[in-house]
């Protein structure tokens, strides 16, 4: 297995919308040698996943007391020596999370999705999985509402909460956006830009093999279909192209508006 190459302590956020394929990508992140998944959140739920000092400071120590577990026992000789950890959050992009980046040295990768596909599987999500998320409040009775009252519901309440999302990490700085559409298409070149964007050396042996031991894990990969969104109601589209047009000077087309 690679090796780090130093002991630089890596930490990558992946800074998702809902149903965007985060789980899929922080796994494959954290299939790679020597990374791990972490969190920086006391707790999911309905609550905004905000990061906490608290929590990454944990996550960071932890990945410096296991290499100093493997470099005093011969048992664990064999274990990649850790260089750090991945942890994915639903959370926007804010004041307070930039400081936190720039305190722990964190690596923002921005996963992003078609708005109008993400109606189509927020509502397969709710009605099949769970009503928790931050985008809107939703309760088990309304999971069962018929798909057109939902998809209604969903523009109206949980897509403001995705622009202000997209919006708020369009507006940074430094980070890496990506999309839903790509990682699906080519696992190992998302992948591979992870990586690179995040200065951490891997070789196609071990690309391959991170991809090969997420797509055999339970991710929910293959729930959602890209290209579901081209059938919403067309009032409902406007809906979405109406809100976003409230932002002329961002480019909406990554998550399908344009």
């Amino acid at each position: 297995m690679e090796q780090p190459a130093g002991p630089k302590n890596y930490g990558i956020l992946v800074a998702c919308m809902p149903k965007s394929g985060s789980t899929f990508l922080s796994t494959m992140v954290a299939s790679v040698p020597g990374f791990r998944k972490e969190k920086a959140v006391p707790s999911y739920r309905r609550r905004e996943q905000e990061l906490v000092e608290k929590e990454l400071r944990e996550a960071f120590d932890t990945t410096r007391i296991l290499r100093q577990a493997i470099r005093r026992s011969d048992l664990l000789k064999q274990i990649p020596s850790p260089r750090g950890f991945v942890f994915q959050h639903h959370v926007k992009h804010n004041y307070e999370t930039q400081n936190l980046i720039d305190q722990f040295g964190i690596v923002p990768v921005v996963l992003v999705r078609n708005l109008f596909d993400v109606v189509y599987s927020l509502r397969d999500h709710f009605a099949k999985e769970s009503v928790f998320t931050p985008a809107a409040y939703v309760t088990e009775e309304m999971a069962q509402w018929e798909d057109t009252k939902m998809h209604a519901f969903i523009v109206d309440m949980a897509i403001p909460w995705y622009i202000h999302f997209y919006v708020s990490w369009y507006l940074s700085d430094e980070k890496l956006m990506l999309r839903y559409e790509d990682l699906v298409q080519d696992p190992a070149a998302v992948l591979k830009q992870v990586l690179d964007y995040s200065e951490v050396r891997a070789g196609p042996p071990a690309i391959k093999a991170a991809v090969e031991m997420a797509g055999a894990s339970a991710t929910r990969k293959n729930v959602g279909v890209a290209g579901r969104g081209e059938g919403l109601d067309e009032a409902l589209k406007d809906k979405v192209r109406n809100m976003c047009a409230y932002y002329p000077d961002i480019d909406f087309s990554p998550i399908g508006i344009g």
